[in-house]
């Protein structure tokens, strides 16, 4: 039986939970663009309202067919992201307050995630077809 949830689908939904939590949370961590720590995690307001609007993104995708697409964007994005992170010459700011391309506060754990998370969403979003009846599934043809 088809459920309808295929693995991008599934993963987009996941992601996006995660990261809106994340997002919430970031902002008991701080709520100003002074850098503060979530889990170990760099955060300051810029990077919470990334996670949010990336979060709910990825809902949005899970439920609307374009899980697959999401994945694949936000894999490009994360992957750039965590290999720009490596490069501490791309960090600008005060000393203890250095922020990726000066936007926003990151740190080493920032950098092993987003290489991660977009390495898994590479994956996912161009390598996995997905088995569901939405916009993610591409029927093989026959001839």
């Amino acid at each position: 039986m088809n459920t309808g949830w295929s693995v991008n689908r599934i993963a987009a939904l996941v992601i996006g939970i995660i990261f809106t939590l994340v997002g919430i949370l970031g902002f008991f961590a701080t709520s100003t663009m002074a850098p503060g720590y979530l889990f170990g995690f760099g955060v300051d307001v810029i990077h919470n309202i990334l996670h949010l609007v990336i979060g709910i993104l990825g809902i949005i995708s899970a439920f609307t067919g374009w899980p697959r697409l999401y994945n694949q964007i936000f894999g490009i994005i994360y992957l750039i992201l965590g290999i720009l992170g490596l490069f501490p010459g791309l960090h600008f700011g005060m000393p203890g307050d250095m922020r990726l391309l000066g936007i926003t506060f990151v740190n080493g754990a920032d950098n092993v995630l987003h290489l991660v998370v977009g390495i898994i969403q590479i994956i996912l979003g161009f390598f996995v077809r997905g088995t569901d009846t939405g916009r993610d599934y591409r029927p093989t043809p026959t001839a």
